[in-house]
């Protein structure tokens, strides 16, 4: 991973609640963010305990979906097969910018997609070539969207938490916007 994938961009300002997939300001803000991050952490549900593990995926913005590499008879893929209701989570501790997406996700064989999403990084991870019967991809298409931010630095939020508790009012720590993806 590159060295400036760790430090993120912090966002403007999400607002839209509605909209098909959102408008187009809003998407192209949220997209930008789940870029920088890059890595997701796919939640997912076996016996009613949440499982969650670390997964590296593409972003096609006009179909506004999340789309991984797997193996085909994975426990995830598993957990999705029986309930494909699951969750991405994105962290940037570095800027204090966290995302949740609600959505479902479902197996596909696309061989079109799996094409797309190969690369070097696939092969040496999966260990086989692109067009092996173990090789699926995960469509993950979201809901809805919730993202925190706070782009003051830890000295700006130390204010604003003791000028709180010195004046009764709730400190301006950031942002928390709530956007509709369906």
């Amino acid at each position: 991973m590159q060295a400036a994938r760790s430090l993120c961009r912090i966002p403007r300002r999400i607002e839209s609640e509605g909209d098909s997939c959102m408008n187009n300001d809003d998407r192209e803000e949220l997209f930008e963010l789940i870029e920088d991050v890059g890595t997701a952490m796919l939640v997912t549900e076996k016996d009613n305990d949440l499982r969650s593990r670390p997964m590296s995926g593409k972003l096609y913005r006009d179909s506004c979906e999340i789309w991984f590499l797997t193996e085909r008879l994975s426990g995830k893929v598993q957990e999705i097969t029986e309930d494909q209701n699951s969750n991405l989570t994105y962290a940037c501790p570095e800027k204090e910018t966290y995302i949740s997406i609600t959505g479902t996700a479902a197996l596909s064989r696309d061989a079109d997609k799996i094409d797309d999403l190969w690369g070097p990084w696939a092969e040496a991870w999966l260990q086989c070539e692109k067009d092996d019967p173990k090789v699926a991809a995960i469509r993950f298409k979201p809901e809805l969207a919730e993202y925190w931010s706070s782009p003051s630095s830890s000295l700006v939020q130390a204010w604003e938490l003791a000028k709180a508790n010195l004046t009764g009012h709730q400190p301006e720590m950031g942002e928390n916007k709530t956007v509709s993806m369906s």
